[in-house]
């Protein structure tokens, strides 16, 4: 079961990168649309949905991580200084 919550873990950290980049170019395209048109900042569902999505896969990854001792906060606590 380790090995498995750390390769989910890992895809999970995929989708979070590809989310991330989601949202940064939503944000670029929702500004320039936005400035084209010279208004304000309007809600984007698309952006919202994404932020959302983003959110998720990060407590997903953590849950997942949690579930590894390999990557727990305290793991390789006291080992610094040992060879």
């Amino acid at each position: 079961m380790e090995d498995r919550a750390r390769e989910l873990a890992r895809d999970m950290e995929v989708v979070n990168r590809a989310l991330e980049s989601s949202r940064i170019h939503l944000v670029a395209l929702a500004r320039a649309a936005d400035a084209l048109e010279l208004r304000g900042p309007i809600n984007s569902p698309l952006l919202t949905l994404v932020e959302h999505a983003e959110e998720t896969a990060a407590r997903v990854t953590r849950n997942l991580r949690a579930l590894s001792p390999t990557h727990s906060p305290t793991a390789g606590v006291g080992e610094q200084g040992r060879s």
